[in-house]
């Protein structure tokens, strides 16, 4: 037997894997670094990536540093060249604390992305003004969604959204529809299996994948806009539904119910406008998806004597005039089988217009503008639909109202164009039925482009026979001051007689 002399064997270099792709890194094993892809990402069909920016900056750092200290004897001072405070400063991913989550550990983009969530993005969804929502939108949802996939793919996708629209580039964009496309999948999938710990991430990533759904450009043609527009009322749909599963066991103690309640106060009653030749119009409440507790809708008026039957509307002459022909059609004409999905409708609208005149712009008004769409049954999406021209008229004053939210992302720009669009449908329709309902609409949304939101608000009210703009706030704390004297008169001291001046 040959005996092997003792002593060093040599072996094969070895070069170690320092720019790797992500996945490599993620896995610790060898990269050989081949792009796009490499041997082992190739081998089982994964998604390569590599750091391209660090590592094309890292290599001309290097090249950079042996240049300048092969032409200078001296070497140069680091802090004089480095600015920390520069916020073009990439700080390295060995300072980036590992984060695991739903999705493996977060990588340098996806962090930053998340941070960029938590420090604007979060703000275009915050319709209400009060601290407790603020902290929901900036702290619990992204915790929430460290733990479920779905979650953190939205705030990534909405995150890369928002920045590639302040900032236009093409990585932006990139990772906007990647995000986008991970978030639907994860979505469908999970709800296949709503259990008490992800029902609520469940319910908040609905209600992003509104401001996900892909928005055509503005100069598409209308079909591109209606079809977006009849999108997020069907996703609208999916929420209630999934509200629906907790209305009877109290949706109002879940921690993100200040993101989806319905209203922020019970309104007064409208003003009721009485003449000989007109009684007031009462309309029954329709199956608007309401839960145990708070009736169809949320209780609005106090009117508890008339609520059980029905409630007066509050809504612009002409369109009080066409619930009143879809109420009482001519005995001579054919039944309307439409009656009974379009008539809750019109009673949904009613309290956005109301919280108007009261309050004017505040969040009670953009919570109900924002969440109208919820109120919306199958029955009535399927007239949307077919183009049935009473239902485009409703779904065109509540796009007009909706572009009075500050925040919102179907607002700006885009809600003149839509409104455009339904407008030139239903003309196409050519129904005498809904003659003159659309003006009012149209002018809110010319005034808003042009002068903002309280002019536009303010022209709603303009011709509507005993209503006026500026009375609405002073009624309103009148109405408010007569509840608080009738509770100090009902508030009563039981005990037994005590007379304070005899001794014990």
């Amino acid at each position: 037997m040959v005996r092997r002399s003792a002593g060093f064997i040599s072996k094969k270099a070895h070069r170690k894997s320092r720019g790797g792709c992500l996945t490599c890194k993620r896995k610790k094993v060898k990269c050989d670094e081949v792009q796009p892809s490499c041997g082992y990402c190739t081998l089982r069909k994964l998604n390569c990536e590599y750091l391209q920016e660090r590592r094309s900056e890292s290599t001309s750092a290097s090249t950079s540093s042996q240049s300048s200290y092969e032409s200078s004897p001296e070497p140069k001072n680091a802090e004089s060249e480095i600015c920390f405070n520069d916020a073009n400063f990439a700080i390295t991913s060995c300072l980036i604390p590992a984060t695991q989550s739903a999705i493996g550990q977060l990588t340098f983009e996806e962090l930053d992305l998340l941070d960029h969530y938590k420090t604007f993005t979060w703000k275009t969804f915050a319709i209400r003004g009060d601290l407790n929502t603020h902290e929901i939108h900036r702290e619990l949802v992204p915790r929430m969604s460290i733990s479920h996939s779905h979650l953190l793919y939205a705030l990534l996708s909405l995150a890369a959204t928002y920045r590639n629209r302040i900032r236009p580039s093409q990585e932006s964009a990139n990772q906007a529809l990647l995000y986008r496309t991970k978030t639907f999948a994860a979505y469908t999938k999970e709800l296949q299996n709503i259990t008490n710990d992800n029902y609520e991430a469940i319910v908040v990533t609905g209600t992003f994948l509104l401001a996900l759904v892909n928005a055509p450009s503005l100069e598409a043609p209308d079909e591109e806009h209606l079809d977006w527009l009849h999108t997020l009322l069907k996703m609208s749909e999916g929420i209630r539904i999934l509200a629906s599963l907790r209305w009877g066991q109290g949706i109002e103690k879940l921690s993100i119910y200040p993101l989806i309640c319905r209203e922020l106060r019970t309104l007064p009653p409208p003003p009721i406008i009485v003449t000989p030749e007109k009684p007031p119009l009462q309309t029954p409440p329709g199956p608007l998806g309401g839960t145990p507790d708070h009736p169809n809708p949320a209780s609005t008026y106090n009117l508890p004597f008339v609520m059980p039957f029905g409630s007066f509307v509050f809504l612009p002459p002409p369109l009080m005039a066409l619930l009143e022909r879809t109420i009482n059609p001519p005995t001579s004409g054919p039944i309307d089988l439409n009656r009974n999905a379009l008539v809750p409708v019109f009673y949904a609208l009613s309290p956005i217009f109301l919280s108007l005149y009261y309050y004017h712009l505040n969040p009670d008004f953009n919570v109900r503008a924002f969440v109208f769409t919820s109120f919306l049954m199958p029955e009535f999406l399927a007239l949307v639909k077919a183009s049935e021209p009473r239902a485009l008229v409703l779904l065109t004053w509540w796009f007009a109202l909706a572009a009075l939210v500050p925040a919102g992302w179907w607002g700006g720009k885009r809600a003149g164009v839509v409104v455009d669009a339904l407008v030139r449908l239903i003309e196409q329709r050519g129904d005498e039925r809904v003659a003159g309902t659309l003006d009012g609409a149209v002018k809110l949304v010319r005034l808003f482009e042009e002068w903002g939101s309280e002019a536009a608000a303010a022209s709603i009210f303009d011709d509507w026979e005993g209503v006026d703009w500026d009375d609405g706030p002073r009624k309103a704390e009148e109405w408010e001051a007569g509840l608080l004297v009738d509770l100090c008169e009902q508030v009563t001291f039981e005990g037994p007689d005590i007379d304070l001046y005899s001794p014990a």
